[in-house]
């Protein structure tokens, strides 16, 4: 193990402990005021990396990796969801190169955008604000991996975003914050790579999403 490490421990009593905590640390997903969104068909528009503020007050924008790694864990829980259709991703590195999508304003009106020219239903998009990778091993890390992003739903026809998520998470070890239970069960004793981290924000985001979308008719 590299000098400087810290070791990811966890006793079975923070185990106990951190399961009696239950689910209350991370909110819920946010419902627009609309009805749910028959969704049968959905394309997704690449996260996109953008700036937040640092403690300083100064302006920092993670690398385009966070956006590429969020983007493909989207994917990958979208192959799983058998009871719509996806929109295949070469398919959309096409569209987004045309003028009716390049000529959108902002990041939603993008969305908007692809989606009415491949068909779909709903359009995910998102942002990634921070993705800070893992520095030493999955049992020996200096530096966690730490990585903040949201998604939201759009609904192609009205434009109305139906659904928002949030995930900001920084990897602890389980005896240091018992919060992070959920965490451990998912990953075990280890310190996890921000993809992976980034792959848990993404399932928990989805199954708060489902809660906006219908997929019958």
């Amino acid at each position: 193990m590299r000098a400087g490490a810290v070791v990811l421990t966890v006793s079975g009593a923070a185990v106990a402990a951190a399961f009696a905590v239950g689910c209350g640390f991370f909110q819920p997903g946010q419902t627009g005021e609309h009805a749910p969104l028959n969704l049968r068909l959905v394309a997704v528009l690449p996260i996109e990396p953008a700036s937040a503020p640092s403690e300083s007050g100064t302006q920092s924008l993670p690398n385009e990796d966070g956006g590429l790694a969020i983007t493909a864990q989207v994917y990958r829980v979208l192959a799983d969801h058998t009871e719509f259709r996806v929109v295949p991703d070469l398919t959309v590195a096409e569209i987004i190169e045309t003028p009716a999508v390049r000529r959108a304003g902002s990041l939603a009106d993008r969305a908007v955008a692809l989606g009415k020219e491949v068909g779909a239903d709903g359009v995910i998009f998102g942002r990634v604000f921070r993705f800070q990778k893992r520095v030493g091993t999955e049992y020996g890390a200096s530096q966690a991996a730490s990585v903040w992003f949201e998604l939201d739903l759009v609904a192609v026809a009205t434009g109305d975003i139906v659904w928002h998520g949030d995930f900001d998470q920084t990897q602890e070890p389980l005896s240091s914050n018992l919060l992070n239970w959920w965490m451990f069960w998912r990953a075990g004793p280890r310190w996890i790579s921000a993809g992976e981290l980034a792959g848990l924000g993404v399932d928990r985001l989805f199954a708060q999403m489902s809660a906006s979308v219908i997929t019958e008719g």
